[in-house]
């Protein structure tokens, strides 16, 4: 009988070959590099165009804009970062071999998740040093802060478990990046077309369904436990759909 210890460990050895195979690699550095440009680019440009240095201004001419163009950016870059998680064990006929050395499909597709998960988590933690920038100036809220890098794990969560259902589905890491950019997108123009209607139910479920509007949620420095239903429901759905998709491939 599988043992809570057992399931974890394979998890576990899975997941560090992952982010080592990542962190060998050129390539999330490169990444990374241009994030941080990009990002820190915007920051300063933001703290320029403020007319004056309260805290409610910074919060709100500063802090939140940047912290919805980084959310924005993980769109792209949430793809990119998984688009080879298994795609790579499909077209080097590894997946296979997971699956003899007794792992499921489960603990491989959880694995691949967290690897994604810290990757996405090793570029989002480029971007403390902005908020805390304005907060060793004596400004900001600490509290709204916090909750939004809360809010980030949960936005990275949906947007990592998408790209992992993209990366299922096909052989080629870069067919996979588009397709899971393109699943986002769709995700995100639904919410917007159903918002655009008069009708009020549909009104409705276009704001459930939409990533940005629980996001904005922390951004205002409010936890809800609608909000993490809302996050953990669409990760859950895509996990089990990546699993479903490996289920009916593997053969």
């Amino acid at each position: 009988m599988m043992t809570i210890s057992w399931y974890m460990k394979g998890i576990l050895v899975l997941l560090k070959k992952d982010l080592q195979d990542a962190f060998n690699s050129p390539f999330i550095y490169i990444i990374a590099s241009l994030f941080a440009l990009i990002i820190g680019w915007l920051f300063f440009n933001y703290v320029i165009a403020a007319k004056d240095l309260t805290s409610l201004n910074i919060t709100n001419a500063v802090l939140a804009p940047v912290f919805g163009n980084i959310n924005l950016f993980f769109i792209f870059l949430s793809p990119m970062l998984t688009m080879g998680l298994l795609t790579q064990e499909r077209k080097n006929h590894t997946l296979e071999l997971l699956l003899l050395s007794k792992l499921n499909l489960s603990q491989i597709v959880l694995a691949k998740f967290l690897a994604g998960i810290g990757m996405a988590w090793f570029l989002l933690l480029l971007t403390v040093i902005f908020p805390a920038m304005i907060w060793l100036t004596g400004h900001g809220d600490i509290g709204m802060m916090i909750s939004t890098y809360v809010g980030f794990s949960f936005t990275l969560m949906c947007f990592i478990s998408v790209g992992l259902f993209a990366s299922s589905l096909t052989d080629n890491p870069i067919v996979a990046a588009f397709m899971g950019f393109a699943f986002l997108m769709l995700v995100m123009l639904l919410a917007v077309s159903l918002n655009a209607t008069n009708n009020w139910m549909l009104g409705e479920i276009a704001q459930y369904l939409s990533i940005a509007y629980h996001f904005e949620a922390f951004v205002r420095g409010e936890i809800r436990s609608y909000d993490v239903v809302y996050f953990l429901s669409f990760t859950g759905f895509f996990l089990w759909l990546t699993r479903e998709s490996l289920e009916t491939r593997k053969w």
